[in-house]
C-alpha cells in the first residue's frame, strides 16, 4: 500500500509540474509574440544544446538601432543582415549558415554580437553584454520555453490581392531552374503558364519525382527551405515597397504569423488562379478497360483551400506521371492506385473517405466500412465510371410508401414497445444528404438513405420494393457463439440507434425511458 501511495504521489507531482510548465509557457507566449522574439538554437547543427536556446528580442534591437542611427526601423536591417548577389537581404545573421559547422557558428555569433556591444559601449551608449558570460544571454528561465509562431497560410484571397496589386506580373514570385545539361550552374527563369506552388521545390520534407528532385537538390544546396524562401522573397519585396513609400505588406513576424486562417466559406467568392485549367475534365487514359469519369474541376477548386490538395507534385494532370502499370515519374504508382488509394489523402477515394468522417455523415457511415477497389461491388464502380462527360447530381425530394411510425415490440418484456418516428428520421437524414453535392451524387435515390439502417439488405433481392426485411430477420433474440460477427437483436438495436444519436450529438436519448417506458408489473397475488 505504501508503495502504491508513493507511485501515485509521483504521478500527481509529475502532472502538476507539466501543468505549471505549460501555464508558464502560456502566460509568457503573448509577451514573446508581441516583442517579436526570435528563438536562436540551430538544433539541426548543435543537436543537444549545452546552455539552452536564446530568446532574442528582435523588436528591441531594431528599435534601439533605429534610435541610435537616427533611421527608420525598416532601414537598419543591414546592421545585422547581409545582402546576396541580387541585392536582397538573406535574413540570416550568419552568412551561409547551412554550410557551416556548429563550433564555427557559435564563434561567429559570439564575435559579431559582442563586437557590436563593445562598439556601442565605447560610444557610451546603452547596450547588451560585453563580456562572454554565458548566462547573460542563455538565461536559465528560458531553457524550457518554446517560441513557435503559427504557420502562415497563403490562401486564394492573398494570392488574388497580390495578382491585382502587381497587375498580373507573375514573374515577381514564380520561377524555376533551367535544367539544361549544358549549363554549368542552374539559373532561375520564368516561363508563363508554368506557375506553381513554392512547396513543390522548397518543402524538403516531401519525397519528389526524378525531375523535381533535381530542383529540390539545388534548393537544398543553397539552403533555401520554405522558411528562408518565403522570408527572402516576401520580406524583401515588402521592404522595397516601404522604402518607396508604397503600401507594403508585413515585415514583422506577428503581422504574418497571426494564427488566424480564413474558412472555406470566406473564400467562396475569391477568384482562383488562372493556369488554363478546364472547368470540367473527362478522366480517361489510353488503353484503360474501365469507362472514363466525369470530373468537375471548378467545383473542386471552390471547395479546397489550395491546388496542392490534389496536385501534390506539379499542376500537371495525374496521367502525366501515372499510367496503367506505374512509371518512374510517378514513383511506380499506377493510375488505379493514384485515384483509389484509401490510405492517401490526395487520392479521390481517400479524400472522399475523409469527408465521410464529418459528424453528420458518420451517423450512417460509421457502420459502413471503406470499400477497397479490389473487392468493390459493381454498382460502386459504375457510379463514377459512367463513360459520360456530363455530371449528374440528384437531390432526393420525397419519400412515398414510407411508414410514418414504426413500433418495435420484439423485445417487449420489462419495457413498453418503442414508437420510432420513422418518417421524421428519414427526412432528417435526407436533409443532411441534400446539403452535400458529394452526397447528392453518390446517394442518388431514396433507397440509399434507407440502407444506412437496413445495411445488409440488397434491393434487387427484396420481394417488395421499399420494404426491406426487419432487423429480427437477421438478428436473433439470443447471441450465438457460432456467429460472433452478428450481435443479438437487442445489441443490434442499441448499437445502431445509440451510436447514431451519439455521432449526431443529439441530446436524447440518454436513458432507457427516453425511448421506451418501463412496464408496471402487476401483483400476481391480487
Amino acid at each position: 500500500m505504501k508503495r502504491l501511495i508513493f507511485i501515485a504521489t509521483l504521478i500527481c507531482l509529475s502532472l502538476l509540474s507539466i501543468k505549471l510548465l505549460y501555464s508558464k509557457n502560456s502566460s509568457t507566449y503573448e509577451f514573446l509574440y508581441k516583442e517579436n522574439i526570435v528563438s536562436i538554437a540551430h538544433v539541426e547543427k548543435f543537436r543537444k544544446l549545452e546552455y539552452g536556446r536564446i530568446l532574442f528580442k528582435h523588436k528591441l534591437h531594431v528599435d534601439s538601432m533605429a534610435k541610435i542611427l537616427n533611421k527608420t526601423p525598416e532601414s537598419v536591417c543591414s546592421e545585422c543582415h547581409q545582402k546576396n548577389q541580387y541585392g536582397e537581404y538573406s535574413f540570416d545573421f550568419i552568412e551561409d549558415l547551412h554550410k557551416k559547422e556548429a563550433e564555427e557558428i557559435k564563434n561567429l555569433y559570439h564575435a559579431k554580437c559582442l563586437d557590436c556591444h563593445k562598439n556601442l559601449s565605447a560610444q557610451r551608449k546603452k547596450t547588451g553584454p560585453e563580456i562572454l558570460s554565458c548566462r547573460d544571454c542563455h538565461k536559465k528561465e528560458n531553457e524550457n520555453r518554446q517560441v513557435k509562431y503559427p504557420l502562415v497560410e497563403f490562401d486564394f484571397y492573398l494570392h488574388n490581392k497580390h495578382v491585382t496589386k502587381h497587375k498580373k506580373d507573375c514573374s515577381l514570385c514564380h520561377h524555376s531552374y533551367d535544367l539544361k545539361e549544358d549549363r554549368k550552374e542552374l539559373a532561375l527563369f520564368y516561363e508563363p503558364g508554368t506557375e506553381a506552388s513554392c512547396y513543390y521545390c522548397h518543402d524538403f520534407s516531401k519525397k519528389r519525382g526524378p525531375e523535381l528532385t533535381k530542383i529540390v537538390n539545388v534548393a537544398k544546396q543553397k539552403g533555401l527551405n520554405l522558411e528562408k524562401s518565403f522570408h527572402l522573397l516576401c520580406i524583401n519585396c515588402h521592404l522595397e515597397s516601404k522604402n518607396q513609400d508604397k503600401d507594403r505588406g508585413p515585415i514583422v513576424c506577428a503581422e504574418c504569423h497571426t494564427g488566424k486562417y480564413r474558412a472555406l466559406e470566406e473564400l467562396k467568392e475569391v477568384s482562383r488562379p488562372e493556369v488554363n485549367q478546364p472547368k470540367r475534365a473527362f478522366l480517361s487514359i489510353e488503353g484503360a478497360k474501365m469507362k472514363g469519369v466525369s470530373f468537375r474541376h471548378d467545383f473542386h477548386e471552390m471547395n479546397n483551400k489550395n491546388c496542392r490538395i490534389c496536385h501534390h507534385e506539379t499542376l500537371r494532370a495525374c496521367k502525366d506521371c501515372h499510367d496503367l502499370k506505374g512509371k518512374e515519374e510517378g514513383g511506380f504508382v499506377n493510375i488505379a492506385t493514384a485515384y483509389h488509394s484509401l490510405s492517401s489523402t490526395i487520392s479521390c477515394q481517400g479524400c472522399h473517405g475523409k469527408l465521410k468522417e464529418k459528424v453528420e455523415c458518420m451517423s450512417c457511415h460509421y457502420f459502413i466500412p471503406p470499400v477497397k477497389i479490389q473487392i468493390a461491388p459493381t454498382e460502386i464502380c459504375n457510379k463514377c465510371h459512367t463513360g459520360k462527360r456530363d455530371f449528374i447530381s440528384t437531390k432526393i425530394q420525397n419519400f412515398k410508401n414510407v411508414p410514418q411510425e414504426v413500433i418495435i415490440k420484439h423485445l417487449e418484456e420489462d419495457f413498453e414497445a418503442v414508437k420510432m418516428p420513422h418518417l421524421r428520421m428519414i427526412q432528417k437524414l435526407n436533409e443532411i444528404s441534400n446539403r452535400s453535392n458529394l452526397a447528392n451524387y453518390f446517394h442518388g435515390s431514396n433507397d440509399t438513405i434507407c440502407r444506412g439502417c437496413h445495411h445488409k439488405s440488397k434491393e434487387e433481392a427484396e420481394a417488395q420494393r421499399e420494404k426491406p426485411p426487419l432487423c429480427i430477420s437477421c438478428h436473433g433474440s439470443e447471441f450465438s457463439s457460432k456467429d460472433i460477427g452478428k450481435p443479438r437483436l437487442q445489441s443490434a438495436y442499441h448499437g445502431m440507434c445509440i451510436k447514431c444519436h451519439e455521432t449526431l450529438k443529439l441530446e436524447k436519448p440518454k436513458k432507457c425511458t427516453d425511448c421506451h417506458e418501463r412496464k408496471v408489473k402487476k401483483n400476481v397475488y391480487n
